[in-house]
């Protein structure tokens, strides 16, 4: 309880993506990493600093870092779309994980994206499918590659 604790108030620092400096970009590679390495179901291969730094609608305004101590503990890349908003990624540190980084990241994206916000997500990885649930995503249907999409604002389908 006391490690959750101190984890939890180094929490401090949420930048928007575009506020980040480039020379962290590396950071951020290292922490997908981490956390591909950690988890069999967060997607099939770690982005790279193309991935993080490639240009979409809203993605320097709508994406989130999380940091601690002045490094990067989690993240969340999303960008604008028509209809609302697409969740590219959510990531912690696998240190970190557990104490509220992904739900405060999707909180933040929530309160400041207009209509609907869209992800897709690993049916096998229960843990993240329990953030987005309390989060208010609801399952909608399923990818040609046997992932889940989800979104907010749309009745449960299962």
């Amino acid at each position: 309880m006391k490690r959750t604790t101190a984890i939890r108030q180094s929490v401090h620092e949420l930048h928007r993506l575009g506020d980040v400096p480039d020379e962290l970009l590396g950071e951020l590679v290292e922490l997908e990493q981490r956390v591909h390495r950690a988890s069999s179901h967060y997607d099939t291969g770690p982005w790279q600093v193309e991935n993080f730094a490639r240009d979409l609608p809203g993605k320097r305004e709508l994406s989130l870092v999380a940091m601690a101590s002045g490094k990067p503990i989690g993240f969340l890349i999303a960008s604008q779309r028509p209809d609302g908003a697409h969740i590219h990624r959510v990531a912690t540190d696998p240190r970190h994980q557990g104490v509220g980084i992904a739900s405060r990241l999707l909180a933040l994206l929530l309160a400041r994206a207009s209509g609907i916000v869209t992800l897709i997500c690993d049916p096998h990885n229960q843990s993240a499918l329990a953030v987005y649930a309390r989060a208010g995503f609801r399952v909608t249907g399923t990818t040609p590659e046997g992932k889940l999409s989800l979104a907010t604002g749309t009745p449960f389908h299962r």
